[in-house]
């Protein structure tokens, strides 16, 4: 029995002693929470006119089929595979700002609403918004 009680004991200091991962947890928030701004979204709508739009038309990320891959996904998830993936001639080459800021386009153009702060390119910070699927508009072009 005392054996059980330490070992339980042990357990819960392991859970105290690491309160990020509680925080993570509890802190996550949603697109739909105003989690870029709009100044940012203007440049990611440039960096996506620029180095994007040869390839990929504001279209082919909005919508049902966009939602159908990355809804419900973390932000870091999308923002990751564009680092690793995009531009195709040439992954990576943008700075991780322009990454953010192409993510605060899209999310402009799936109808998230705008925010006090821009989006961060913190891997963290990415990991604890998810893509809300529930969405008001879609904002082709803008």
């Amino acid at each position: 029995m005392r054996r059980f009680y330490w070992t339980v004991l042990a357990g819960f200091a392991i859970l105290a002693a690491d309160p990020a991962s509680a925080d993570a947890q509890s802190a996550r928030r949603s697109t739909r929470s105003g989690v870029y701004t709009e100044a940012q979204a203007a440049r990611g709508r440039d960096t996506f006119a620029g180095m994007c739009q040869a390839c990929h038309t504001p279209a082919t990320h909005t919508g049902p089929a966009f939602m159908a891959s990355w809804g419900g996904r973390s932000l870091w998830e999308l923002f990751d595979y564009l680092v690793a993936n995009m531009p195709k001639s040439d992954p990576g080459s943008l700075s991780l700002e322009e990454y953010a800021q192409v993510v605060a386009y899209v999310l402009k153009m799936n109808g998230m609403p705008a925010g006090p702060r821009e989006l961060p390119a913190d891997e963290a910070a990415l990991k604890a918004i998810r893509l809300d699927t529930t969405t008001v508009r879609f904002e082709r072009n803008r």
